[in-house]
Parts: C-alpha cells; structure tokens; sequence
C-alpha cells in the first residue's frame, strides 16, 4: 500500500458511516454482504446509492436477482455485521434470524428496511455503485450500528 493509500484510510475511518446488509435472493437462495457506503440519494423518486467491493461477487448475485433488500442494522448486530463481512462463511444466513419480506432477505431487528427495485450499476474504482429506486421502506426502533475510526458504535439517540 503507498503513502496516499494509506493516508486515505485513515482519513475515511474518520468519517462516521452507516452499517447495512444488502441481500437479494437468486434461484431460491438468499444471499448478502455487509455494506458501509450506503446513503439516501433522492426523495422524489426515493432512491439509495450504495457500493460494493467488486471481489466479493455481490454485483453479479444482484445482477441476476434484479432486486435488493437494504437492512440498516440496529444498535446490537455487530455480530450480524461482521458474519456478512466475513468471506469465508459458506452461509451467512445459518445463525440470522430472518424472513421473506416481499420475497428478499429480511434480517430480524434491523431498523430499517428499503426493498429496492430497477438497480443501475455504474463503475467506482475497485467497487461498483448501485442505484436503487425504493418501493417499500419501513422502521423499527431508532438505534442503528455505526462503523468508525475502526468500531462499531451504537447510534442512539441523544448520545
């Protein structure tokens, strides 16, 4: 890693970011990734953008499924974080509680939930940014996980 590269890091863990699973489901199986470079993009139409590591295999998973479900991550699911971050596991679903919610993976606890639809991809470096137009959003508590300066962090209100 050069100078630049390793300057950049430590100035993004600087920057606060949110924590969500992205999943879809292609051919019956569910499927997901941990995301960080998740934001509201518009309102009218209400959309997200979102990135994903091009190494991951994601990007095709989402290509096929077509769709894509956004759960924003409360406050205690660090461990659900990290279990989708991690690429060695053959299914990241085994030890989640989950459902079908408009036919994608619908993590319990989350805090929030967006099913998104007519998904654009466009090239970003080493990642892939996505597009998604919202369709379905709903909330459910108001502690979401944060990543920064290299941790998790309970965002709860008024702290």
């Amino acid at each position: 890693m050069n100078e630049l590269e390793v300057a950049f890091r430590e100035a993004m863990a600087r920057v606060p970011a949110p924590v969500t699973v992205v999943t879809t489901e292609v051919d019956g199986q569910p499927t997901g990734t941990t995301v960080s470079a998740f934001a509201s993009l518009s309102i009218h139409p209400p959309m997200v953008v979102f990135a994903l590591d091009n190494r991951g295999g994601m990007v095709e998973r989402l290509r096929a499924g077509g769709r894509a479900g956004i759960n924003v991550l409360a406050g205690g699911q660090s461990d659900v974080a990290m279990r989708f971050a991690s690429r060695h596991l053959p299914d990241r679903f085994a030890e989640v509680v989950w459902h079908r919610d408009h036919g994608l993976p619908h993590i319990q606890g989350a805090v929030a939930w967006l099913e998104c639809e007519d998904l654009q991809f466009l090239p970003g470096g080493d990642h892939t940014i996505v597009l998604g137009t919202v369709v379905v959003a709903s909330t459910d508590g108001e502690s979401s996980l944060g990543y920064h300066l290299r941790e998790f962090r309970d965002n709860r209100p008024g702290t």
